[in-house]
């Protein structure tokens, strides 16, 4: 007995330590997982309003959706559409800032384009499928590379080897509007030799919304990762192609109550004088993402992280145009049969190729209560725009694809950057960061009306942040941070301020951030309040000024703020019901700041006298409501069955669409309730079958979730205001079926 007694213990001892190994050497994947975007991300304790999405919730409530709409629930967003749908063309902005200040990483590289600064998610079709967490953090925040987070951040990160089993995901949705999703992605799971490789396909088709905002789209995304005990390496290729309906141009305000699909992209007469509409009046894009991902372990305390990055992209947007004048492209007045035309109807290409290059370097030291980052991104952009012309109406002697401007421009990035974090008791964490950031952009070539545009623009930015948080009373935690952001203007911004003939002093902008916050949190209830103040020097605006030769000019406005209070909560009081909210109360404003307006004659004539200007002492800043909310009650009925029902809401209140508080130019607030039920079916040895219903827009709300306007003066003390609105769809139905393993 005493030998089968010896014997057993010996093997429970190698069971115990082959599972404490296993645990161990999960904990470190885990660990170099978190390497790879540790310089884009804060840790729980950090002194920073954010908030994190692991895959499941990703995942959860998502059929169609792209990022914006995914992230729509959280405090501060406003998400918007320009198709009617949460597919196709969809933007968010955080804290009223748009997308050309939200700095977005993938992997802890920059993903926003570095000519606008933006990142257009209808590039990146169905996105959300292929990550395994995100994090967005509001104000200045913690973003080490690429563009400035001048409001907000977005950190990606997407999904690689997934524990040890291998695994499949098929997934078919359909609703309204024909909306089609087909994706299937598969994975290994991480082998014994340490390899694993994932891949994913996905398929997305609608007619969308608004006449014309079709959608065809399609994206691939494959990993191939080696684990060892001491490092990671991984290969990503993501592919996107996107076919989409143009709908930027919204719908005029006098046919919104008669025809709210309404889309004047591509309509003109034939020579019967009926009413048609060019059938590729299209944005199409194709994008290539190569990342070579490696992070390793080169003490305990010391973790390298190195990776690449490689984007290319080619893309085109053709419209019809009518009536355009031949002196605007360069060509001479064409003659055709004795009669000499100024003008034509005619189809036209713009487009554009680039390549953008990244790499990026840091080390990870921790010891004890002491941890450092400190690294360095360098990228290269190469980008090239240029218009075309497929068909000329009055052709007398236009070549086909007729070119007639093409410019290029190079910018190239460095920064380097430190950050710490110090706990010199275990409730209290010191947090400090500083990065400096060097920009060199040159442009040359001629714009697309022929004017041109060589230059040379250098920025050196010091952007410091530092920050303390204080645990107390086991639940309760109190923080407080500083942080400050510039950022160089656009590349809009640069090219019309040399057209002309002569140059403007466009100047970077800055940003001075202030949060201080408050959290509480136990098993059933969460709560947190956010409290923000972002001070603006030199925020570039569009005034409506104009240079010499009549463009319209963004102007630096010295003085301009945000300030407001983020609250959210989290309340869970039995197993069958969950509540969540976020408020945000905010007040936008501009000091000092004159707008100008073109001023004619009169109505007939149009021969323009000059411009005109108004001031006004403070304005709102548009497109920022002073309440956004969102809130969200989620049932679980039954104590045996996976099936849930969720009601989400959101709120945003009335915002202005210019900046001069004019009541006439604002959206007004509106309430939106979507409805999803859920129910998965476990079958043992087979996998999952999730079953979802979706009801957007339950109570089919006519709203506008965004819009453009235009004014015109004349001599007399009248005007013309042209103006667009982006209806968004009433209630639409859409079924999902998912099948895992």
């Amino acid at each position: 007995m005493k030998k089968v007694f010896l014997a057993f213990s010996a093997f429970m001892s190698g069971v115990g330590a082959m599972y404490s190994q296993q645990q161990t050497d999960s904990l470190k994947l885990v660990k170099l997982e978190e390497v790879v975007v540790s310089a884009t991300r804060v840790s729980r304790g950090a002194p920073i309003a954010y908030s994190n999405l692991g895959e499941v919730e990703i995942k959860k409530d998502n059929a169609t959706k792209n990022i914006p709409y995914i992230l729509q629930n959280l405090p501060s967003v406003v998400s918007y559409t320009e198709g009617g749908t949460a597919v196709g063309n969809t933007a968010l902005r955080i804290r009223g800032t748009d997308a050309s200040r939200i700095n977005v990483t993938l992997n802890g590289m920059p993903l926003n384009n570095p000519e606008s600064q933006e990142v257009y998610w209808v590039n990146l079709p169905d996105i959300s499928n292929s990550l395994q967490s995100l994090q967005v953090q509001r104000g200045v925040g913690t973003s080490t590379s690429g563009t400035a987070s001048f409001g907000a951040s977005i950190s990606m990160q997407t999904a690689g080897g997934k524990g040890n089993k291998p695994y499949a995901d098929l997934s078919s949705a359909y609703g309204q509007y024909n909306t089609l999703l087909l994706t299937g992605a598969a994975g290994t799971g991480i082998m014994r030799n340490g390899l694993s490789v994932d891949a994913r396909y996905s398929y997305i088709k609608s007619d969308g919304y608004i006449r014309n905002g079709k959608v065809d789209h399609k994206n691939i995304y494959a990993a191939l990762s080696h684990y060892s005990d001491k490092q990671l390496i991984r290969l990503i290729y993501m592919n996107g192609i996107q076919h989409t309906g143009i709908t930027w141009l919204g719908v005029d305000p006098s046919k919104i109550e008669s025809d709210r699909r309404y889309n004047e992209a591509g309509e003109y007469e034939d020579d019967n004088g009926k009413t048609r509409y060019y059938d590729n009046e299209t944005d199409n894009y194709y994008s290539n993402i190569g990342q070579v991902i490696y992070s390793r372990y080169l003490t305990n305390n010391l973790t390298l992280n190195a990776n690449l990055s490689y984007n290319n992209g080619y893309g085109y947007y053709e419209n019809y145009k009518t009536g355009e004048s031949f002196a605007d492209y360069g060509l001479s007045n064409q003659i055709i049969n004795g009669n000499t035309h100024e003008s034509s109807d005619l189809i036209l290409r713009k487009l554009m190729q680039n390549d953008f290059y990244v790499g990026s370097f840091n080390l990870d030291y921790k010891v004890g209560k002491f941890g450092i980052i400190a690294g360095t991104t360098y990228s290269y952009y190469d980008g090239h725009h240029y218009g075309r012309l497929l068909w000329v109406k009055q052709n007398q002697n236009i070549p086909n694809d007729y070119e007639w401007n093409r410019n290029k421009a190079v910018k190239q990035d460095m920064n380097v950057f430190l950050k710490t974090e110090y706990r010199p008791v275990d409730n209290l964490s010191l947090f400090a960061e500083v990065q400096e950031r060097y920009i060199d952009y040159r442009m040359r070539g001629l714009d697309d009306d022929l004017a041109d545009l060589t230059n040379k623009n250098y920025y050196n930015f010091v952007n410091p942040k530092g920050g303390i948080s204080f645990r107390f009373s086991n639940y309760n935690e109190i923080y407080g941070s500083f942080g400050i952001s510039n950022r160089e203007p656009l590349r809009a911004d640069l090219k019309e301020s040399l057209k002309g003939g002569k140059t403007r002093n466009i100047r970077s902008e800055r940003l001075y951030d202030y949060e201080l916050g408050y959290k509480y949190a136990n098993s059933i209830v969460s709560f947190s309040a956010n409290f923000y103040y972002m001070d603006y020097k030199d925020q570039l605006v569009q005034t409506g000024k104009l240079n010499d030769v009549g463009y319209k000019l963004q102007e630096n406005v010295p003085d301009s703020y945000r300030t407001g209070v983020e609250l959210s909560l989290a309340y869970t009081p039995t197993e069958w019901l969950r509540l969540d909210g976020n408020l945000t109360l905010s007040r936008n404003k501009i000091k000092n700041y004159t707008v100008y307006y073109d001023l004619y004659d009169n109505r007939d004539d149009w021969n323009k006298l000059g411009q005109i200007s108004v001031f006004h002492k403070s304005t709102d800043i548009s497109f920022s409501p002073n309440v956004v909310s969102s809130f969200g009650i989620t049932f679980k009925p039954f104590e045996k069955e996976d099936f849930t029902l969720s009601f989400i809401n959101k709120y945003v209140g009335k915002m202005y669409y210019d900046n001069t508080s004019n009541p006439y130019n604002r959206l007004q607030d509106y309430l939106v309730t979507d409805m999803i039920a859920s129910y998965t079916l476990d079958v043992n040895k087979i996998g999952k079958f999730d079953f979802q219903f979706f009801i957007n827009n339950l109570a089919s709300i006519k709203y506008s979730a965004n819009a453009w306007v235009e004014t015109v003066k004349f001599d007399d003390g009248t005007e013309i205001v042209y103006k667009g609105l982006y209806p968004q769809a009433g209630a639409n139905l859409l079924g999902k079926i998912r099948y895992r393993f």
